[in-house]
This record gives C-alpha cells, sequence and structure tokens, in this order.
C-alpha cells in the first residue's frame, strides 16, 4: 500500500507567454497584454523582468497557499522562524 498525497501540488505554468497568459486570472490578462505589447524586444533585461513579474503573478494565483503567505507577509502578520547564529560561539 501506497500513501497519497491529500492535496497535489500546484503544477506552476512554463515561463512562455501563452503559459502565463493561461495562468493569470481574467482580471489580470488586459494588463499583460498591454505590458507585453509594449515591451522592447531588444532590451533583455526588461523582457527577463517582464517574464519574471508576470511569471510570479500566475504562479502566486495558482498556488493558494504562496497566495495567502504573502497576503500576511504584506500586512506584517506572516509568523517567521527565529533566525541563528551562523558563527559557532555567538
Amino acid at each position: 500500500m501506497t500513501a497519497q498525497p491529500v492535496e497535489s501540488a500546484p503544477r506552476y505554468p512554463r515561463k512562455t507567454l501563452r503559459a502565463i497568459r493561461e495562468a493569470l486570472p481574467a482580471d489580470q490578462v488586459v494588463a499583460f497584454e498591454a505590458a507585453r505589447d509594449g515591451l522592447d524586444l531588444d532590451d533583455l533585461t526588461k523582457v527577463a523582468a517582464f517574464r519574471d513579474k508576470w511569471w510570479a503573478r500566475a504562479v502566486t494565483a495558482q498556488d493558494h497557499q504562496l497566495d495567502s503567505d504573502s497576503d500576511a507577509g504584506m500586512a506584517g502578520d506572516l509568523a517567521l522562524a527565529e533566525p541563528w547564529a551562523l558563527a559557532s560561539g555567538q
């Protein structure tokens, strides 16, 4: 007998424009398309920043735990682990 996970892990979209667009909530698609259409493809730094920003939004929309953690972090309510000393003797 093998154990089955209670909840399957979220499947993150591929880092393609089509996959990102399909994974976005409907209320963000128009903003995504406007930003995409105005993107200067000669500036690779801006292309990478655009991809990363919108991929993160798509991932957050699909992973509800990540979404709630993000909201809690922005509100200052996220419980974080206590830091520990990295050097010995401190």
